[in-house]
């Protein structure tokens, strides 16, 4: 049976009953068969959560009841865990019961439980000092019927008792039953938001509580494809959260970021520097960010109120590191001591352009960035990235939709959608030797752009060129076979106007295919079309497609023949939901050829009901994405059509082709996020 009685503690876990009213009797599945509907060795028969908020402490209690059908589901229903922050909640164990039979053993003993601090995010210099309890429950068979239950008991008081909560009623699995049930005050105000197919709220006040429950029976479960937006919720959900607006949001959390009447001494002086070199106010914003993204490492210690508040400006400059709330305090700090407007704004990273669809609550936001005003104008800065390039107009600005300024009255603002930019031009040059033998010369001299260059700085600054060019040179033999380096990579810097161009030199030693004793054919590599769209086609698309912020990569192929040779130009645009390609061929002398693929995604988001035609226009896409050429081979030398081959050796031609590279090539194109 689950524990009954008074509550005790163990070992900082404590253990008793269920909250009253909690339902903990044995589930009736009916006469379901729990063989169909099981996946992995389980069927899941019961998924029961309850907020109640309306005690002095919040309660949150978990049911979860699942059948082991197989052999394949004896570890993770035997495998018990639940987590939670010690600095302000506490985990109440209502019971680990096993089913057999008809009958029922407990199995949550105290002894039997270990706590782990397992930090998530550890790779990320992310600590939040949350601990899990875990539990491995003994004597578990095929066919055995596991029920634990716990509560969580607490609430951050940084977020002073704001409510905001997002349960779920449809799972990846099959799941009988699932329930969710909400308690408040009767007087306390909140907003539904509603996703999926949410079966209807049953909404009772009795006794000054409201109580709002939603119960979903033989739901199908949820399939989440590949490359949808992180923001959409295309399973059935509700989002409860009180009804406030953004001002109250940002005023949890304003006063945190308020500057120190003074600097300490030495970021004091490091400021007058600034002010010195850059006398506008502009260029005090670049060379402020710039100096606090070098200044600081990130390193992120979110224990007790860490989470949302951040340190004193003395402690982040002292110790060098901080999270993106203190780089972003410490940028305040320095940009208003140069007379520059900037304040702290609150951003989500992942959900942000679906910001201002959501009810305003304090857990909306996983970022801090800084907004700067010159001459009226906005500009987002975030001291937690390195490595940016560009005076105030050409820095790369963040792209997360929306951002809450902290400061009175605060409202959404959107963020600032820049021009499509051409993240990446490269120029090919191929000049092949008269001698099928003989290696082909390539040259190739690649601009970044925007995001890309900065991606380039920061790949270079940690890697070094050494290890970059050897990158580039395998990424190439990939796709010809051996390359040698003809000269060492080399890079140019406008850091101003945030370009970046990399020149590279090889020799391809056999750039041609044999394809019998007197044909050959060259066959280019696409790094255009398969790094930045994904094969993602299927039958039937449900949600939407993300392809990443819109962008131009455009790369050019110069063919320097060692013979004249007939072939035939086009020029062919293919235009999708969200795409733009175009794809020539000219000649511009006798022996020389030029080949120009260009790319524009034109739009982040490829709604669901246009997955057809975008997968139609990608198809068309990888049809014109490189070229195939076919040489005549006479005693050793590379001959053209007019030059003795007469057609007898199967001249292949100029053929458009669907190459589709086999990885990523290594930096040099890069899907924007």
């Amino acid at each position: 049976m689950a524990f009954g009685g008074g509550r005790s503690e163990t070992r900082g876990l404590e253990f008793g009953p269920a909250p009253d009213g909690f339902d903990m009797e044995l589930f009736d599945i009916g006469g379901r068969d729990p063989a169909a509907l099981s996946e992995r060795g389980c069927c899941f028969w019961l998924s029961d959560t309850r907020l109640d908020a309306t005690r002095p402490e919040r309660v949150f209690t978990s049911r979860l009841v699942q059948q082991v059908t197989g052999s394949d589901g004896l570890q993770p229903a035997a495998s018990f865990e639940a987590a939670f922050n010690p600095s302000h909640e506490r985990l109440v164990i209502h019971g680990v019961r096993v089913w057999r039979d008809g009958t029922v053993r407990e199995a949550a003993r105290p002894e039997a439980f270990e706590l782990f601090r397992r930090e998530l995010n550890l790779e990320r210099a992310v600590y939040d000092g949350r601990l899990t309890a875990h539990m491995i429950v003994p004597d578990v068979r095929v066919g055995d019927v596991v029920d634990t239950a716990f509560s969580i008991i607490g609430a951050n008081p940084v977020l002073k008792d704001s409510l905001s909560i997002s349960p779920r009623l449809q799972w990846s699995s099959p799941v009988i039953e699932t329930r969710v049930e909400i308690r408040i005050p009767e007087a306390r105000a909140v907003t539904l938001r509603p996703f999926g197919r949410l079966p209807r709220v049953e909404d009772v006040t009795s006794a000054g509580v409201r109580t709002l429950r939603w119960v979903a029976r033989d739901a199908s479960p949820w399939r989440h494809e590949a490359d949808a937006p992180p923001w959409h919720v295309g399973f059935a959900s509700v989002h409860v959260a009180d009804t406030i607006g953004w001002d109250a949001v940002a005023g949890l959390f304003s006063g945190f970021y308020d500057p120190p009447d003074r600097l300490p001494e030495t970021l004091e002086a490091a400021t007058a520097g600034i002010m010195a070199a850059e006398p506008t106010p502009a260029g005090r914003a670049a060379a402020g960010l710039r100096f606090v993204q070098g200044a600081l490492r990130y390193h992120s210690v979110g224990v007790g109120d860490g989470g949302f508040r951040p340190r004193p400006v003395e402690t982040i400059w002292e110790t060098r590191y901080g999270d993106c709330k203190d780089a972003s305090r410490l940028l305040v700090a320095v940009l208003r001591r140069m007379g520059v407007d900037a304040v702290p704004a609150l951003v989500n990273t992942r959900i942000g352009p679906d910001l201002e669809q959501e009810p305003p609550n304090a857990t909306a936001f996983d970022h801090c960035i800084v907004r700067v005003t010159v001459d009226g104008e906005p500009w987002w800065l975030d001291p937690t990235l390195s490595s940016q390039g560009g005076d105030l107009a050409h820095l790369t600005q963040p792209r997360h939709g929306w951002a809450l300024p902290l400061v009175a009255g605060a409202t959404l603002e959107r963020m600032r959608e820049p021009e499509i930019p051409t993240v990446c031009a490269t120029r090919e040059t191929w000049t092949f030797d008269k001698l099928a033998a003989m290696p082909a010369r390539l040259e190739m001299r690649t601009v970044y752009r925007d995001w890309r260059a900065d991606d380039m700085r920061r790949w270079l600054a940690n890697d070094g060129r050494r290890n970059v060019s050897r990158r580039f040179r395998e990424s190439l033999e990939a796709e010809y076979g051996q390359v040698v380096e003809a000269a060492p990579l080399e890079v140019i810097d406008w850091t101003a106007d945030n370009r970046l161009e990399v020149v590279e030199l090889y020799d391809v030693d056999r750039p041609f295919q044999a394809l019998d004793a007197e044909r050959m054919r060259f066959l280019s590599r696409d790094d255009v079309i398969g790094p930045n769209l994904r094969d993602l086609e299927t039958a039937r698309r449900t949600e939407p497609i993300d392809l990443g912020a819109p962008r131009r990569v455009v790369t050019e192929r110069i063919f320097n023949l060692p013979a004249a040779v007939a072939i035939q130009p086009w020029k062919v645009d293919r235009t999708g939901p969200a795409t733009m390609v175009r794809s020539s061929l000219e000649w511009r002398t006798p022996r020389q050829a030029a080949h120009v693929l260009d790319l524009t995604v034109t739009q982040r988001i490829v709604p669901a009901v246009q997955a057809l035609d975008h997968f139609a226009a990608v198809r068309a896409a990888r049809d014109f994405n490189g070229v195939s050429f076919g040489v005549a081979v006479r005693k050793g030398r590379i001959v053209g059509l007019d030059d003795g081959a007469g057609g007898k050796g199967g001249w292949v031609g100029w053929a458009v082709v669907a190459v589709i590279a086999a990885l990523l090539i290594a930096g040099r194109v890069m899907q924007g996020g």
